[in-house]
């Protein structure tokens, strides 16, 4: 496949990518999705999987996980044995303005896939770690809802859904929650294509939370706990595998949230894993229980429900939607990340 080509539009900012991607040769590293259209995206990301399927048809299998209510799929990424002992969950982009991080699980899929045998991580090359784990990699949970971050409601084919967008703005526009000019308004959607926040639609602390009475850009958190398609989708992932984890790409602030309340050991295995993540990234670790984050988020479920250690990584240091210059810091930041967890669920 051939990352040096592009189909952004003529205003889009470049760079030359091929310079700051030398020193790997992989340009998801550096090529940002910013300008482009975001059912291009999708499409060109179900393309690059399938053609990475392709040439390691040992090594990655892509299956859909379901559709959302504006037809896109939610497409998950298996790397490695299905059967491994061990499984471990990377979930990218739950929220709409926040799509650099496809970039990032794009270009750890590819780096798994071309580099295993030729990096290492402390002593040990990539492949050895890998044998005993299975990576479950979603790098975009919420298509719908980067379709309309980048293209606003015109990226939207349903007409039912197009005129929910439009009274969504309308509504925050009256309550002083929306900028003016709809397409700054639009371009900082989070939710998904229902106004919908994803990451309030999980049943922990879902009943106690307030947030938006309405749907909206974000905070409203549906008529049901796991009411969406996209939740349902990584739902079925904890359902189908015993994982050892879960890590959520979200973004921004350089720090890594942990500690949703749970106590003895569900405590120790979160508080282990937020640990090594730091250690890898340089992240902060911040409480969720001291900076009183929003509950009914999927890491909270995880760790509180489930009993499945999770964190939530806070990559980048800019407002989304984020300039490509973050990029390059954030995937250096990462790019050792999934070896450090398979060393140390992989043992």
């Amino acid at each position: 496949m051939d990352y040096r080509k592009t189909n952004a539009p003529s205003n889009t900012v470049t760079r030359d990518m091929m310079k700051l991607s030398s020193d790997t040769g992989n340009v998801y590293e550096t090529v940002a999705i910013i300008g482009k259209r975001a059912n291009q995206i999708a499409v060109e990301m179900k393309q690059d999987l399938e053609i990475l399927q392709e040439k390691y048809p040992e090594q990655i299998q892509i299956e859909s996980l379901g559709t959302t209510v504006d037809g896109r799929e939610i497409l998950e990424a298996v790397l490695g044995n299905v059967n491994a002992e061990h499984h471990i969950l990377i979930q990218a982009t739950m929220h709409a303005r926040e799509y650099m991080n496809t970039v990032l699980a794009m270009n750890q899929i590819e780096d798994y896939l071309r580099y295993s045998e030729e990096r290492s991580y402390n002593g040990k090359s990539w492949s050895e770690l890998y044998k005993k784990v299975c990576f479950h990699v979603i790098p975009m949970v919420n298509p719908d809802g980067v379709t309309i971050s980048q293209k606003g409601v015109d990226g939207i084919s349903d007409a039912v859904l197009k005129s929910q967008l439009e009274d969504c703005y309308q509504q925050d526009l009256v309550s002083g929650n929306a900028y003016s000019d709809s397409r700054q308004y639009f371009a900082l959607w989070k939710a998904n294509a229902r106004g919908v926040d994803l990451n309030r639609n999980f049943d922990a602390g879902w009943e106690e939370y307030t947030g938006a009475a309405n749907p909206a850009s974000e905070c409203y958190k549906g008529t049901s706990p796991a009411s969406e398609a996209e939740a349902q989708a990584i739902l079925s992932v904890s359902q189908n595998y015993d994982l050892d984890c879960c890590i959520a790409y979200h973004s921004f602030g350089n720090l890594i949230y942990w500690n949703y309340g749970s106590q003895g050991e569900v405590m120790e295995a979160d508080q282990r894993l937020a640990s090594l993540v730091s250690g890898v990234t340089g992240y902060e670790m911040h409480s969720t229980i001291q900076d009183a984050t929003d509950a009914a988020g999927c890491s909270d479920y995880f760790v509180l429900k489930l009993g499945i250690p999770a964190v939530t990584i806070e990559n980048g240091g800019s407002q989304c939607p984020m300039p490509v210059e973050e990029y390059q810091p954030m995937y250096q930041r990462n790019q050792n990340l999934w070896p450090a967890l398979a060393e140390m669920y992989g043992k």
